[in-house]
């Protein structure tokens, strides 16, 4: 789906600016994963402390966003397509450099979290 969008995209980078595009994607792409991260452990942090407050809102609302746009997308990372347009042999969340056995269980292990925080807040 994205790959409409990306495609003309790569199109306009030269082929010189290519490896500083493609690093600068794999660092936003690691400013995203971690902040989701950190959102989906302020969400289970504050139901572990039984306080819910206008922070865990909004964190839970960055989580859900990024998981609608993931899932929307057919379970594929919006800048994916574009670094692999771009000369990455993977575009996926191995990009970050964490291994692969971690990488591929990520949605798995996020998911998991965000359910048992969104649980735990509401008992609180």
């Amino acid at each position: 789906m994205s790959g409409a969008l990306t495609t003309p995209l790569a199109t306009l980078i030269r082929p010189q600016w290519r490896p500083a595009a493609l690093t600068t994607i794999r660092a936003i792409h690691t400013v995203i994963f971690a902040s989701v991260g950190a959102a989906i452990l302020l969400v289970v942090w504050d139901g572990l402390w039984q306080r819910p407050a206008p922070r865990t809102l909004a964190a839970g609302a960055v989580v859900l966003a990024k998981s609608a746009i993931f899932v929307s997308n057919n379970q594929v990372c919006p800048l994916t397509p574009l670094a692999e347009q771009l000369g990455a042999t993977r575009g996926s969340v191995a990009d970050i450099f964490l291994p692969d056995r971690f990488s591929r269980r990520i949605p798995v292990i996020g998911g998991s979290a965000m359910i048992l925080g969104l649980a735990l807040n509401a008992r609180a």
